[in-house]
């Protein structure tokens, strides 16, 4: 097998293809455990390990990012939205061309992605939107053909980039602290959505959002030491001068186990105040209205609006207007995944089983378009007489259908061309017409046109012609006074039958239209 190349210029070494590369260890450098980020958050810290990242250390940041998943549950709902809103777009593959060659390869891509674990693939990719990457390693299986046999998420902490650009993508190996390895051609899927530009690491949703997500963890912080001490009324014990140190302390437990226990006892001659908290809380909503406040933040970051997550139903200018503006993210998003996907598995998928291709199929992820169905089949039933060429193909990818079945009886078949006219003399049997518009050989055209010159003859419109002018011709020759013989045409003109001529006229001339439409064609 001569030696393949990826899109990078490197080598591919088949060999090592179906063996892991990036797996995880208990100990070492690609180690399972890592220390938390996200408790003690201050704002000193969250500057230092942004920093970090921007400087090309970004093992405190990918920690963060992941931790900012699991506790916030807004930020997980509305990132959850963003994934979701690409991960589950209908994929189709697009050949290049119609050639039978090109054809062949799209229907193997196809295969591929009707394969179980792509689903899940395309969802560990798009881990890339909150972290600013996101790495997947392809365990090829070789049988007939060379094929995923599984696709393994790999934590991006696994992942450095190069010193000088930040931009390419390097595995963590002990073996070169410094630098890491480059990834082994045709063994990773490596997305890096360019949400801003920049650095990948500066790029993920999380860098964004993180500034929010500390201070709403100091308001929840807050709001529930708030609660604490203004969630229940204040309990005041009060006890006479002459009250002894043993009755003070009944009374300290009194109040004490009326707080945890709503029960207690003493003497009668104590007594117990209940102070309402909302006298002395202040603005009790403070920590609820700055808690919603950032979520807001976090949803016009990630979804581009507020709409999906607190907008008000039937407020102008706010559902359909900010939901248009995330169809505009989610297509971004899905179109920056297929280039990951047709540059890391399409075309390492084609070169592996046919070789090296001119041009490749194409994988997309795309929404379909929401046809007016009935304005498109007014629009072809006007036009297409005209003359205007459309692909059978087109027209049934806009409406949902499949392509007919080769081997289908034309009777199980919809949309039979018409039949042609019949001849004047009843028969059935003249083939169906033509579109105006199709394009067709000479012969074809004028076989039709042959048919319809057929259903009638000179001699037939010379016999109807004749049979209309006998009057006149009878009255010429009886009276040999034209006046004498149109007198004679008038009284005879309410039995004239003109039915006949009517009808091989205009066949006639649609038979002289279709020869001007077929010589303007040529």
């Amino acid at each position: 097998m001569a030696i393949l190349y990826d899109a990078y210029g490197r080598p591919v070494r088949t060999q090592d293809l179906a063996r892991e590369h990036a797996a995880p260890s208990l100990t070492g450098i690609r180690t399972i455990w890592h220390e938390t980020a996200a408790a003690g958050l201050t704002p000193q810290r969250l500057a230092s390990l942004l920093r970090e990242a921007s400087e090309g250390d970004h093992q405190s940041y990918l920690t963060l990012a992941e931790e900012m998943e699991e506790r916030d549950l807004h930020y997980a709902c509305e990132l959850g939205k963003r994934k979701l809103a690409v991960s589950r777009l209908p994929v189709t593959v697009e050949a290049f061309s119609d050639e039978k060659k090109d054809i062949e390869l799209a229907d193997a891509v196809r295969s591929l992605v009707a394969r179980p674990g792509f689903r899940g693939m395309v969802k560990d990719c798009l881990d890339a939107l909150g972290k600013g990457l996101s790495a997947v390693e392809i365990i090829w299986s070789r049988g007939s053909r060379w094929l995923p046999e599984r696709y393994l998420w790999r934590d991006p902490r696994f992942f450095q980039t190069d010193r000088v650009s930040q931009s390419e993508i390097r595995l963590r190996d002990e073996a070169d602290l410094s630098d890491g390895f480059p990834l082994a051609p045709y063994k990773f899927i490596v997305h890096a959505p360019k949400i801003k530009s920049g650095i990948p690491i500066r790029g993920g949703l999380a860098r964004l959002a993180a500034w929010a997500f500390m201070c709403k963890g100091y308001t929840v912080k807050d709001w529930i030491a708030f609660a604490e001490v203004f969630g229940m009324p204040i309990r005041m014990g009060k006890y006479g001068p002459s009250a002894t140190p043993e009755e003070k302390d009944i009374l300290r437990a009194a109040v004490a186990n009326l707080g945890s226990d709503a029960a207690a006892i003493m003497p009668e001659s104590m007594t117990i105040d209940f102070a309402e908290a909302s006298k002395s809380s202040g603005s009790s909503n403070f920590f609820k209205l700055l808690a919603d406040y950032l979520d807001d933040q976090l949803s016009k970051g990630i979804l581009g609006q507020t709409a999906s997550s607190s907008g008000t139903p039937g407020k102008l200018g706010d559902e359909k207007l900010q939901a248009e503006v995330r169809e505009d993210i989610r297509d971004d998003d899905a179109e920056q995944l297929e280039e990951t996907l047709n540059r890391d598995l399409v075309r390492p998928f084609i070169d592996l089983n046919f070789g090296p291709q001119e041009n490749y199929p194409v994988l997309q992820l795309r929404a379909p378009d929401a046809e007016d169905v009935a304005a498109l089949v007014d629009a072809l039933d006007k036009l297409v007489p005209l003359g205007l060429k459309v692909e059978q193909s087109v027209i049934r990818d806009k409406l949902g259908l499949p392509d007919p079945d080769e081997k289908a009886k034309p009777e199980d078949l919809l949309g039979q061309p018409p039949a042609a006219i019949p001849p004047k003399g009843g028969n059935e049997t003249a083939p169906n017409r033509v579109a105006l518009n199709q394009e067709d050989s000479g012969a074809t055209g004028q076989a039709v046109i042959d048919t319809f010159i057929s259903s009638f003859s000179a001699d037939d419109l010379q016999g109807e012609i004749k049979t209309v002018l006998m009057p006149i011709i009878t009255g010429l020759q009886e009276t040999g006074d034209y006046a004498a013989a149109m007198e004679k045409l008038v009284e005879a003109y309410p039995a004239i039958n003109t039915e006949s001529l009517q009808d091989v006229l205009t066949r006639a001339l649609f038979v002289a239209e279709i020869m001007g439409r077929l010589d303007a064609g040529r």
